[in-house]
């Protein structure tokens, strides 16, 4: 993506776009094939590699088990190319998901084509797409890990936290979650990770909750993005 500053305010244009959000690979599964698009007016560098989600690490530091090919490719605008994802090493967890990021960075050029009186600046960006590594015989199906979350409202030092639980063997991505008060909901905050791992717990921060009455019910309303990357709506009632 390419952020462009402009007296008349910010103006995000779409960059390198991705066949898909998530690549998923099962056990026997060696290689994917992810397709990328240069849907800017002007032709770009890309890199690509596989991390664990440190977005401050180094690619050639990278301990991920896949590698992407081509590393470093350009596009001309309007071309459609094929990214092969490849994976070198199967020593993940047998009893559970786990999770690793394709970093797709985005190089503009230095002199970008504007009118001289438009005042703009670019800036490299860095987008990255989740992948799945899914080995055999886990208990349960993903499409149903989501169907046995539970969620718990909990006071926090900075107010309140929604404290998801996982006792499935895949990850929950959330787009979304908020928690109802009666006719009041409570929206969580953002971050960059909206996951629940395998078999643990996470807190999701909750803005604006003031006294709670102890009467009311306490429900949540989720987000969940399933293998495709569409979001399904689910309705929880939580415990404090």
């Amino acid at each position: 993506m390419l952020l462009v500053l402009s007296p008349w305010g910010p103006i995000a244009q779409a960059g390198i776009i991705a066949s898909a959000t998530r690549v998923i690979f099962h056990e026997g599964d060696t290689e994917k094939t992810l397709m990328l698009v240069n849907t800017n007016s002007y032709p770009v560098v890309a890199q690509t590699w596989v991390d664990n989600g440190d977005v401050n690490a180094a690619p050639e530091l990278s301990r991920a088990p896949f590698i992407s090919l081509p590393s470093v490719f350009g596009m001309q605008p309007g071309v459609l190319k094929g990214l092969k994802i490849i994976l070198a090493d199967v020593s993940s967890p047998a009893d559970r998901e786990s999770v690793f990021w394709l970093n797709l960075y985005e190089v503009p050029p230095s002199q970008p084509l504007v009118l001289p009186l438009q005042s703009r600046v670019t800036l490299a960006m860095n987008t990255q797409i989740k992948i799945f590594y899914r080995p055999k015989n886990l208990v349960g199906e993903a499409k149903h890990a989501s169907d046995g979350a539970s969620f718990t409202l909990a006071k926090s030092t900075k107010g309140y936290s929604l404290v998801c639980k996982n006792d499935s063997a895949f990850y929950l991505s959330f787009a979304y979650l908020s928690v109802q008060l009666g006719k009041r909901s409570y929206p969580a905050q953002l971050e960059n990770d909206m996951m629940t791992a395998p078999f643990s717990t996470k807190d999701y921060h909750i803005d604006y909750i003031g006294k709670i009455d102890q009467s009311q019910n306490v429900m949540v309303n989720v987000s969940v993005i399933n293998d495709q990357g569409q979001q399904i709506t689910k309705q929880y009632s939580a415990t404090r």
